[in-house]
């Protein structure tokens, strides 16, 4: 085995070790921020008028009367062999539940996310062609513009502008993709463009300060003196010097993305993960508000994870810190 395989192995062990660590402290951080909340499922399940003898009686049926450890312990036991446990409130394993929700949420985020690819990148590439002119100027001030509006709130002037002037669009229309897979890819279009618009200024203002800087190195004036045009030149070196930027800031907009359509699916009155997620608040189901935060966890970590690796295969100076 070389050196460099060596370094290769060890540096990806070194992030599947770090990732394995956030998610055991996020989830047993989340064991622990919920014990400590006044209420729990069984006081909620039973109503005020239940008598405290008949709350205690139903926490020991639910394993709630448990230490907190303990009652973590039983649960990661159980993440193990794919049981996330069943849901008090609706009485169903955690894991379909979330399932059941989850093409909502995982299809906005890729649509959103393949939005401000298309969009960011080509704005950011021209603007930073002819930094400081007119065009460049507009596309950063709609940049900030864009990128101070919270995403609830370019939701409602969406669906105002869309459905009450353009009357092109019916808020509220959904399908499941195996039922009718146009209606489901149409109704998830609007709350992506509500969630990418932010993400695609953020994405633009990092992208074109990238590809200045690369524009203002050293070795592009000395390829423009040897002859090669500029679309070679950003094409053939800027663009492949800024991976490590574009991959980095990626990786923020696909977990800020991820975040944002669980609040922008609510306004949209879409069946995804965030609706879930504040039932289960509401109920006090923790078992469904562990293995919903567990999955969030889990997609964040494993997005910084491949980051941290596609930055590394980018830059090989990374792994051999």
């Amino acid at each position: 085995m070389t050196d460099r395989t060596s370094r290769n192995i060890r540096y990806m062990a070194i992030k599947l070790i770090e990732l394995l660590a956030t998610l055991l402290l996020v989830s047993f951080l989340t064991f622990a921020a919920f014990s400590i909340i006044p209420g729990d499922a069984a006081g909620v399940m039973l109503g005020p008028t239940a008598t405290p003898a008949q709350v205690e009686h139903l926490r020991a049926e639910l394993g709630l009367d448990r230490p907190i450890i303990v009652q973590y312990l039983d649960w990661l036991g159980g993440v193990f062999t794919g049981n996330l446990g069943n849901s008090v409130a609706y009485k169903l394993p955690v894991i379909d539940l979330i399932a059941q929700r989850l093409p909502v949420t995982l299809g906005m985020s890729l649509i959103a996310t393949i939005m401000v690819i298309l969009i960011s990148y080509p704005l950011a590439i021209l603007s930073a062609r002819k930094p400081g002119k007119v065009g460049d100027q507009i596309c950063s001030f709609l940049g900030h513009v864009l990128f101070a509006i919270p995403p609830f709130v370019l939701s409602l002037l969406l669906i105002i502008f869309t459905s009450n002037v353009l009357k092109l669009v019916s808020v509220g229309r959904y399908a499941p993709p195996s039922q009718d897979f146009g209606l489901y890819v149409t109704s998830l279009i609007l709350p992506s463009f509500a969630i990418a618009l932010p993400k695609i200024a953020m994405t633009f203002k990092f992208m074109r300060s990238a590809i200045i800087e690369q524009n203002n190195s050293e070795y592009v004036k000395t390829a423009k003196s040897h002859g090669l045009g500029n679309i070679k030149i950003l094409f053939s070196h800027v663009l492949p010097n800024s991976n490590v930027s574009s991959i980095t800031i990626l990786s923020l907009v696909l977990s800020d993305i991820l975040g944002g359509s669980l609040i922008v699916e609510q306004v949209f009155n879409l069946p995804g993960l965030g609706r879930l997620l504040l039932s289960a608040i509401a109920r006090r189901d923790f078992p469904l508000l562990s293995g919903m935060v567990f999955y969030l966890a889990l997609i964040t970590v494993i997005l910084y994870f491949l980051a941290d690796i596609l930055a590394g295969l980018a830059d090989p100076r990374i792994r051999l810190k």
